[in-house]
C-alpha cells in the first residue's frame, strides 16, 4: 500500500538517506529542507515536505514550493495520481515540475492530462552531468581575475541573469526585490562566482545547491561579446577549486539542454561525465 506523510523534521535520519541515496538528482530538495524547513513559510522556495512511503519504507519525497515548482524524487511512477492529489489541497498550484528525469516524466504526463491549470511554457529533458572532484587526474586551478561576488555586484549580475533567462527561455516569475533577496542569500553562502576585468563583470557560474559533498552548478554564463575566449572555462575551473578545497565537496554535478552543444562541449572539456537526464518543466 502506498500513502503520503508529512516530514516533520529537517534531519529526519530515512528521509535523508532516502535523498542522499539519490545525491545526483536531489540537490533542490536536499537543499531547500536544510535551508527552509520541513513546512511551507512566506519564502518562495519554502514548502510542505512529504514521503511516498510504500510498506513503511520511504519510496518518494516531494515539496510543492510557494513559487509552484514540484521538487520530486521517487521510484515510484505509479504514486503520479497520490502525489498530485495531495499536492491538490495546498493553497497553491502547481506550476512546473524539478527532477529526475524518470520521476518528473510520469507525473508530467498525469498532469497534462487531469489539470487543465497546468500549462508549463519550458519543458525539458536536460543532459545530468558529474565531476569527480577529488580525482588526482583534475587538473583545476584558479583564475587571479576570478572572485566570490558580494552584494554590490547585485546590478551587473542581474543583467546577465536577464540575458541568460532570455536565452535559454526560462520563466521567472520573482519580482526585483524577491530576486535581489535571493541574491544576498547566495552571496552569504559564497555561491556565486565571477570573472572580472576592469570592474567589469564578464563571466558568471554559481551553485544552486551547496551541500557538505556536493554542489550543483547552474547559471554558468558568458555575454554573446565575451564568448570564445575561454572566460566560462576559466569561471568553472576556479568555482571548483573553491567548491573542493572551501566547502569540501567531492562531486559537482549540472544540467544543460541537449541541444546546447557549447554548453556541453565546455563541461566536458572539464571532464564531466554524462550520467543520465533531469527535468526541467517550468511555467
Amino acid at each position: 500500500m502506498i500513502c503520503i506523510q508529512q516530514i516533520e523534521n529537517s534531519s529526519d535520519s530515512k528521509v535523508l538517506d532516502f535523498l542522499n541515496r539519490f545525491e545526483e538528482t536531489s540537490q533542490f530538495l536536499i537543499n531547500n529542507l536544510s535551508t527552509y524547513g520541513p513546512r511551507l513559510t512566506d519564502h518562495h522556495n519554502s514548502g510542505n515536505f512529504k514521503a511516498i512511503l510504500k510498506n513503511e519504507e520511504i519510496i518518494g519525497v516531494f515539496c510543492l514550493s510557494l513559487r509552484g515548482n514540484l521538487l520530486i524524487q521517487t521510484s515510484e511512477p505509479l504514486a503520479s495520481k497520490l502525489i498530485a492529489e495531495d499536492c491538490g489541497k495546498e493553497s497553491h498550484l502547481i506550476k512546473g515540475l524539478i527532477g529526475d528525469w524518470n520521476s518528473v516524466a510520469p507525473l508530467f504526463e498525469y498532469l497534462k492530462k487531469s489539470n487543465s491549470d497546468f500549462a508549463p511554457t519550458l519543458i525539458e529533458k536536460e543532459v545530468l552531468y558529474r565531476l569527480d572532484l577529488k580525482s588526482e587526474h583534475q587538473n583545476l586551478v584558479k583564475d587571479q581575475r576570478v572572485r566570490f561576488l558580494n552584494e554590490n555586484d547585485f546590478d551587473p549580475w542581474l543583467v546577465q541573469s536577464k540575458l541568460y533567462n532570455e536565452e535559454l527561455n526560462l520563466p521567472n516569475p520573482l519580482s526585483e526585490d524577491q530576486i535581489r533577496h535571493s541574491f544576498n542569500e547566495a552571496v552569504l553562502r559564497k555561491m556565486w562566482w565571477g570573472l572580472f576585468e576592469n570592474s567589469r563583470l564578464l563571466s558568471r557560474a554559481g551553485l544552486n545547491s551547496s551541500g557538505n559533498k556536493v554542489g550543483q552548478v547552474g547559471g554558468v554564463f558568458t555575454p554573446h561579446e565575451y564568448r570564445k575566449q575561454g572566460l566560462a572555462k576559466s569561471t568553472m575551473l576556479h568555482m571548483l577549486c573553491d567548491c573542493r578545497d572551501h566547502f569540501g565537496h567531492y562531486k559537482s554535478i549540472l544540467f544543460t539542454g541537449e541541444s546546447d552543444v557549447a554548453a556541453r562541449k565546455l563541461y566536458e572539456s572539464i571532464g564531466y561525465s554524462h550520467i543520465g537526464y533531469f527535468g526541467l518543466i517550468l511555467s
